[in-house]
């Protein structure tokens, strides 16, 4: 076995090994940067929080249910 090849391919796959963690690292403090330059554009264009539109339909729908209720009770001879 040529040690020569065996030494190359080592130096290879550091090389190799060093440019995926170094294009990691750099990922990652790209996105720090991201998030801090959003959080300080967030502060003076904050964005608008719309309603739950579900909650009022909620409390809207008790009623209606209860209503429902009282009439197919009338309707069916029910006694309360």
């Amino acid at each position: 076995m040529d040690t020569e090849m065996l030494k190359f391919g080592i130096i290879l796959m550091v090389l190799g090994m060093g440019t995926v963690y170094f294009f990691i690292v750099l990922m990652i403090f790209c996105m720090d940067f991201t998030t801090k330059v959003i959080e300080i554009i967030g502060k003076y264009f904050p964005e608008e929080i719309e309603e739950d539109k579900r909650s009022v339909k909620k409390k809207n729908d008790d009623v209606e249910i209860a209503i429902a209720i009282a009439c197919a009770a009338q309707q069916g001879g029910y006694k309360c």
